[in-house]
């Protein structure tokens, strides 16, 4: 296997890439990368989202496989280091699949070589998996290879997930270019404004000063009612439990679904410690003091209740004896799953958004 990758990259270029300086490193290897990954002969599809900048780079990944006739996709999120002319990959957490058996945890680590410049430019090396469960460490270990190559991100499948998730907009090749406020015309326009302002009565002045604070200020408050008002991004008002609303609340997903109802189920998110949860959606407390565990806890929640956009409070009730208190929610749109680790404390809740597709 080993020798069909060196043979199809050329050992020359591999020698030449990998003893790269790492300051000599220019190429920009953020965006979409679809490809393959080669284990055992088999070759599974696999693309990959890379962004941020060279010192502070993350992104997303995902699986594509077929069991039982039935196509299973698995979407993770990555951490991706640069060290010395080779990439770091290294698997994170799953966020969305729609898995037909329960997923296992595996994590993936990769290094990979660039191969050509731009719009050519190639991504290849070598993997490995790990069990993470303590039970069954000696499975699902697997060596093989990663290919990639450059992919417009309107044709990546896993770019039209992540916009499904609300996430596309958050990657750096995908965010407008800031432009630069010129703000010299205004000073000039001032300058010469002011001899005519000094000749005009003196009430004048004051006017214009007043009116030029209070606009800014009325603009920054009509944008945080935006955050902290009806689009459920800020603390909402809880009225069913006073405890609730006191706590600072941190949105961690954003979920779009189009079913009539989705499927909530809670596990303790590792080790069973006895931690405890209540649910709260709209100001309406839906499950109360859950303790969780490695068996779920169900609840339907119809779409009718939920409208078109609504949050979705997780409330830890204790710490457990290993503080935070964390789980694992998962959420069944449909055939559509989606995995969320969530943690809180006395003074934080975790939350999710709801929101319904158009």
């Amino acid at each position: 296997m080993h020798q069909c990758f060196y043979k199809s990259l050329g050992i020359k270029s591999l020698l030449i890439v990998f003893f790269l300086p790492l300051q000599n490193f220019a190429q920009d290897i953020t965006g979409a990368w679809a490809g393959f990954l080669l284990v055992n002969d088999i070759k599974v599809p696999y693309e990959l989202v890379i962004s941020g900048e060279k010192k502070n780079l993350s992104g997303y990944s995902m699986l594509t496989f077929t069991f039982d006739g039935v196509e299973n996709v698995g979407v993770k999120t990555i951490e991706i280091k640069l060290k010395r002319g080779s990439i770091a990959l290294e698997d994170g957490e799953l966020i969305y699949d729609n898995y037909s058996t329960p997923s296992r945890r595996v994590k993936l680590f990769g290094t990979l070589a660039w191969v050509g410049r731009d719009s050519n430019m190639t991504l290849a090396g070598t993997l490995a998996t790990r069990s993470m469960d303590m039970r069954a460490l000696n499975e699902n270990n697997f060596k093989g290879t990663i290919k990639l190559q450059r992919k417009a991100p309107a044709r990546s499948q896993l770019m039209l997930k992540l916009d499904e998730m609300g996430l596309a907009n958050e990657l750096s090749f995908m965010k407008p270019a800031v432009k630069k406020e010129v703000i010299a015309p205004p000073f000039k326009e001032r300058a010469t404004a002011t001899p005519a302002v000094k000749e005009r009565a003196t009430a004048t002045p004051p006017v214009e000063k007043e009116t030029a604070v209070k606009s800014p200020v009325k603009e920054k408050v009509r944008k945080v009612q935006k955050d902290s008002g009806g689009d459920s991004l800020g603390e909402i008002g809880i009225k069913s439990s006073t405890e609730v609303v006191k706590r600072e609340t941190e949105v961690v997903r954003t979920v779009l679904f189009r079913s009539d109802s989705l499927v909530i189920s809670l596990y303790d998110n590792g080790e069973i410690d006895g931690d405890t949860v209540s649910l709260v959606l709209n100001g309406n407390i839906i499950l109360s003091k859950q303790g969780l565990t490695d068996k779920a806890i169900r609840k339907t929640i119809a779409a009718s209740e939920i409208g078109d956009s609504s949050k979705l409070v997780l409330y830890a009730e204790n710490l457990g004896r290993i503080p935070p208190n964390s789980g694992l929610l998962i959420l069944q749109d449909g055939n559509e799953r989606y995995q969320i680790r969530f943690s809180g404390d006395l003074q934080k809740n975790a939350a999710v958004i709801l929101r319904r597709r158009r």
